[in-house]
């Protein structure tokens, strides 16, 4: 049986390195496991490359004598591999569809990891889709496909990107989520930089939405390392856009500006528009409170622009609420109350507590302005243009 099985979800930067050296000493058809394993594990890394070695293992499981059940496991890896890549470029039907015909495989079942990997992406293409429910259920079976194959470090990875998926829906209860797998009677022993990028990752986002700005980033700064070394490249640059993001909260925009940098520079190369247009729409909101509002529009309307296949996401309604700010500190109330009362409606913006509120609020100051013209001299400026460093 090939080492299908033992297919871990995520590898240090040390063991992909010892997989590269190891291949060079392989004959050609004992590679195919190798390549396989490599494919996997760089496919956020490098995700071209990623696919050029898939192409490479087709090739080689054609010629393979391997049991046609052993090769079908291979194909389905393949597929997983292929599916992540549409989904990391925001092609998500398509990575939606190579996953549905994964699991309506006869010999899925097979192989546990392979399941709970489908299911997992799955998840993770709902909620991109905001189809939140959906993404909750997909999470969940993930887990529990992770826990009949005593696959640990997959179900605590999946119930920890849960928690995180769930938590700028409701942070109490993702974190009650969170504890029921993390309390600290049943911590990981020896946490894996995988696990623990996921883990931290939630709790920056935990302690900043309650208000604990330097929890947040101390929480975060170590998620976004441990992150890098276990090749979770997308969520690498989405800690350190929010890195950014708990800067520029606290009115230290230069900070949040190096951060947001930092992130643009991992998502550039990648070319995937979703990281890139969430960059740039934290970019327009910092721009935005430093009062720099032409070229906080200018990049806005680019983030828009990567995130036009993404119009189910959060993403892509936060970029429209900061649009919506922008307004309003221009005056241009009109836009704004148009913005903030397509903000409400947005598939993105359901569900989402913050964003709800934030449309509320919008309109009902837009309105305030556009009633009585004759107050219009004694607009005083919004505190946000003032912002003390």
């Amino acid at each position: 049986m090939s080492n299908q099985h033992t297919m871990d979800l995520y590898a240090t930067d040390s063991e992909v390195m010892q997989l590269e050296q190891r291949l060079t000493g392989t004959v050609v058809q004992e590679q195919l496991d190798e390549l396989l394993t490599l494919a996997w594990h760089l496919r956020q890394r490098d995700s071209g490359r990623a696919l050029n070695l898939c192409e490479q293992v087709s090739k080689l499981l054609n010629t393979s004598s391997r049991t046609d059940t052993d090769k079908a496991l291979v194909y389905l890896r393949l597929q997983l591999i292929r599916a992540e890549e549409k989904w990391l470029h925001a092609d998500l039907d398509s990575a939606a569809a190579i996953i549905q015909a994964i699991l309506r495989h006869p010999d899925v079942h097979l192989d546990p990891a392979c399941l709970s990997d489908a299911h997992r992406m799955l998840g993770f293409i709902f909620s991109d889709q905001g189809k939140h429910v959906e993404c909750d259920i997909e999470m969940a079976i993930s887990i529990d496909e992770a826990s009949k194959g005593d696959d640990v470090l997959r179900k605590q990875c999946t119930a920890a990107a849960l928690a995180r998926v769930a938590v700028l829906r409701d942070d109490k209860l993702a974190k009650s989520y969170f504890d029921r797998y993390f309390s600290s009677r049943n911590s990981p022993k020896e946490i894996h930089p995988g696990l623990a990028a996921l883990m931290d990752d939630f709790l920056g986002l935990y302690t900043g939405l309650n208000g604990q700005l330097d929890d947040s980033v101390a929480y975060l700064s170590k998620a976004y390392q441990a992150c890098l070394d276990s090749g979770q490249i997308r969520r690498a640059i989405l800690t350190a856009a929010n890195i950014g993001y708990c800067y520029s909260k606290a009115n230290d925009f230069e900070a949040a500006l190096e951060w947001l940098q930092k992130a643009l520079k991992l998502a550039k190369p990648t070319g995937w528009a979703p990281s890139i247009g969430n960059c740039l729409m934290q970019v327009g909101d910092t721009l935005r409170k430093m009062g720099s509002l032409d070229a906080a529009d200018q990049v806005l309307h680019e983030a828009l622009e990567q995130l036009s296949r993404l119009t189910g996401s959060r993403n892509y309604a936060l970029t429209i609420s900061v649009l919506a700010d922008v307004a309003l500190d221009r005056r241009d109330y009109h836009l704004a109350l148009n913005l903030f009362s397509q903000l409400a409606m947005l598939q993105g913006a359901q569900e989402q507590a913050d964003l709800q509120e934030a449309a509320r609020q919008g309109q009902t100051k837009a309105q305030a302005r556009l009633k009585p013209a004759s107050t219009e001299a004694i607009i005083h400026k919004p505190d946000t243009l003032v912002a003390k460093r």
